[in-house]
């Protein structure tokens, strides 16, 4: 089982790999925003001239956060049906 700082380290890097490609790829991890839920490491994100300059013309709107399998370690993003769920949980 992975311990937070470990899921954060792999969001992290899952997210700047997937992200090399984007339109807006300064984007980083929203630590205060992540928890756990049924093994599972939750990483909302958005770009760094939202999160350190509050330019809202820079923010991320419908990005689904980086989900870290805590038993596999395995990333991905969150299906819309998750995030779905977990903003019907106020996780979100």
């Amino acid at each position: 089982m992975l311990e937070q700082k470990e899921a954060e380290e792999r969001a992290d890097a899952f997210l700047n790999e997937q992200s090399r490609t984007w339109p807006s790829s300064d984007v980083r991890i929203i630590r205060e925003y992540c928890f756990t839920d049924e093994g599972r490491f939750i990483a909302p994100y958005n770009t760094t001239a939202y999160l350190d300059q509050g330019a809202d013309d820079a923010r991320l709107g419908g990005n689904l956060p980086v989900c870290v399998d805590l038993k596999t370690g395995e990333c991905s993003f969150l299906t819309c049906a998750e995030a779905e769920d977990f903003m019907d949980r106020d996780l979100l």
